[in-house]
């Protein structure tokens, strides 16, 4: 068993459902010991049902852990405080978590876990893994001569099928298995991404050829958790996912949807957000966990063909994107200054690239614009300002 460490946790989410998944979180909350110091952010939307006030106020009347809705106008409430980034993030899209993000800290929250509500707790501790990052720990870490090194290969399914986490750019996609090196090392986590069990976080086309079962997480090097090494990235999804509240700079989930090639962007804000963090924090030496706590996902209703073409132009933007990050170093000791310096150099770095067409230039600089508008308001809930 982890034990709490006295840290406050916020555990944030978006649905525009009950979020009735979150008894389970309180359960094994209170079960390991974490339930005092544990908060419970539930962003709504403009089609979240009336009923969710109640269920997460009767949450907070029954329990020792804090339960608050963020509804519509609580949420316009506080982005009054930085109308650029409340004129730039909009509704109808998980891009609202990133209100739950500044929330969680002006209430004081020293880590931040982000899951989506269809994905239910198993036997592990949810709270006391992810309670890993802020820590040095010593844990197998994996490096590729590659630069990248697909975490998915540790999930076993039923029947045995080979997969790429979402957002892994297709032109790294390698089928072949090992190259890589495994040594222990002592590191500090800024991130924690827990896998899942039941249906994994993979591209649209991994779901359209074949449903996928995940049944376990094979050990590597006898442990649960793997760190990556500077330099040899993976993606990390915000379906189960804690970070380090000074890592909160780097958290923003761009926000998506704009046409580009005719289709409407989507699926790649928080692969996009942790290739942000990657690309600062290996600068610091601070490393991101993959493994436990695991999660069964018993997926939301989707169409994999819409799915898929939201996808598409990220396919493709991803590729430019991670040719940008990898180039980009910065003399910064904080989050806060790396991820303005890197705000910049990616809109530089668009801007400069002759190779790029218009509209992907455009999009660029609407992506920075919102990053920078981010980068604001954090500034200020740093400072003080905003509490």
């Amino acid at each position: 068993m982890r034990q709490d460490d006295g840290r406050h946790v916020a555990v944030v989410t978006t649905t525009i459902r009950v979020p009735r998944f979150l008894a389970d979180v309180i359960e094994n909350a209170e079960r390991y010991g974490h339930g005092e110091r544990l908060m419970l952010i539930v962003v709504g939307d403009r089609r979240t049902p009336p009923e969710v006030t109640e269920y997460v106020a009767d949450l907070d009347r029954r329990h020792a852990t804090v339960a608050v809705h963020l509804d519509v106008p609580t949420q316009q409430r506080l982005l009054r405080r930085w109308p650029a980034l409340d004129l730039f993030v909009r509704y109808h899209c998980i891009q609202r978590r990133n209100v739950g993000y500044l929330q969680a800290v002006l209430d004081g929250a020293e880590v931040i876990i982000s899951v989506d509500d269809d994905n239910f707790m198993t036997d592990d501790d949810f709270i006391g893994h992810h309670l890993a990052v802020g820590r040095q720990v010593e844990v197998p870490v994996v490096s590729h001569p590659s630069g990248w090194w697909n975490v998915c290969q540790r999930l076993v399914s039923d029947p045995p099928r080979r997969f790429y986490h979402r957002g892994y750019p297709k032109s790294r996609q390698d089928w072949r298995t090992g190259d890589h090196a495994v040594r222990p090392a002592n590191v500090r986590v800024i991130a924690n991404a827990g896998l899942w069990l039941g249906v994994p976080d993979v591209d649209a086309t991994a779901h359209i050829e074949e449903p996928i079962h995940v049944t376990a997480l094979a050990p590597i090097d006898g442990r649960r958790a793997c760190g990556l090494a500077p330099g040899t990235w993976c993606p990390m999804s915000s379906e189960n996912a804690a970070f380090d509240a000074s890592a909160l700079p780097a958290m923003y989930l761009p926000v998506m949807q704009d046409l580009i090639r005719g289709h409407s962007i989507g699926r790649m804000d928080d692969i996009w957000m942790s290739y942000f963090l990657r690309a600062i924090a290996d600068g610091r030496g601070e490393t991101v966990l993959y493994g436990p706590p695991l999660v069964v996902q018993k997926r939301n209703p989707h169409n994999h063909v819409a799915d898929l073409a939201a996808e598409l132009p990220g396919y493709l933007l991803t590729e430019r994107l991670i040719e940008y990050l990898r180039q980009f170093a910065t003399a910064e000791t904080t989050y806060l200054g790396a991820y303005l310096d890197l705000t910049y150099h990616l809109h530089e770095a668009a801007e400069t690239d002759a190779a790029l067409d218009a509209a992907d230039r455009e999009y660029f600089r609407q992506l920075t614009l919102g990053m920078a508008a981010w980068q604001a308001a954090v500034a200020d809930v740093v400072a003080g300002g905003g509490s």
